[in-house]
């Protein structure tokens, strides 16, 4: 077991790594403009889902399908995820579990201010921004629902401290929602920034990042998750994060459309000439214009 000094050289590292993973693509050319009617809909979905889970599980008695124990009785998980608890968990599991949620608390509320820098204050845009960055915490909160509801894998304390299973939560260990939520945070906060050309997406990204990677190592410092859990819960929540500043976007629709314009062209070289009897005649050209090629075509009667 090592120190927590040790351990948050492992989370600054893994935000360096993260830095490098999580460059944002190329902007559109023009800023967008989020349909708040669409992710807030979206956002809504999911808090009806997570909370229908809640109701379904009334009475319902807690087991294990995931148990991470053989018929010796002794702990059968991946070697990755016992080599992390071995050197990640701390002593007072206590309080990387506190810690864990303070910076839990921080990425959820980076988008806040991280876009309040963004658009210099908290215009209309800001607030659509908003809906955004808050559907993809909570998509991903849902995605980590259903994730423990169906594969109920048994807690890190669970499996190697041979504690009984009293209540549905120690049974929820695959995927981390700490992880995948501050994750969504962090990718769709620093996906935006970047979107708008933000001076300040840099530390945004890495303001994000970094809080994130460290809620995630927490968790397995809290021996509340194993490292497999929070590295998919990472995954699920940054592609979330990724995809959803992406769509029901009225910008990127005018986009589409500005590109769909008819550019004038000059017909080039031979023309094909195609007719049937009693029928007006096609002509064909190889076009140039507005630096495009295409085909230039007229129609004349007989």
């Amino acid at each position: 077991m090592t120190t927590p000094r040790t351990g948050w050289t492992w989370s600054a590292t893994l935000v360096l790594l993260a830095c490098l993973a999580g460059r944002p693509a190329a902007a559109q050319p023009a800023d967008p403009r989020y349909d708040p009617a669409w992710h807030g809909g979206i956002a809504a979905a999911t808090v009806l889902g997570s909370a229908l889970f809640v109701v379904a599980e009334q009475g319902e008695v807690p087991s294990c399908r995931w148990c991470g124990v053989g018929d010796d009785a002794s702990p059968h998980v991946p070697r990755m995820d016992a080599w992390a608890r071995a050197r990640w968990r701390w002593t007072d599991e206590r309080r990387a579990g506190t810690l864990s949620h303070v910076t839990a608390g921080a990425s959820y509320a980076w988008p806040l201010m991280a876009l309040s820098a963004v658009h210099g204050g908290t215009d209309g845009e800001w607030g659509r921004d908003q809906v955004v960055a808050l559907g993809s915490i909570l998509v991903s909160r849902f995605a980590s629902d259903v994730a423990k509801r169906t594969t109920r894998r048994a807690r890190p304390n669970i499996v190697f401290d041979q504690e009984p299973v009293d209540a549905g939560d120690d049974v929820r260990s695959f995927f981390s929602g700490h992880a995948a939520t501050t994750f969504a945070a962090a990718v769709s906060t620093g996906t935006i920034a970047s979107r708008r050309n933000s001076r300040d997406a840099g530390w945004i990204w890495a303001g994000g990042l970094g809080l994130a990677t460290s809620t995630a190592y927490l968790r397995v410092a809290a021996d509340r998750h194993f490292l497999t859990d929070v590295l998919v819960g990472a995954a699920a929540g940054a592609a979330i994060g990724l995809v959803l500043p992406w769509v029901f976007d009225d910008a990127n629709q005018a986009n589409e459309a500005a590109e769909q314009t008819l550019v004038p062209m000059v017909g080039i070289g031979p023309a094909v000439r195609i007719g049937l009897r009693h029928a007006p005649v096609a002509s064909l050209q190889v076009g140039a214009g507005g630096g495009r090629l295409g085909v230039v075509g007229t129609i004349t009667s007989r």
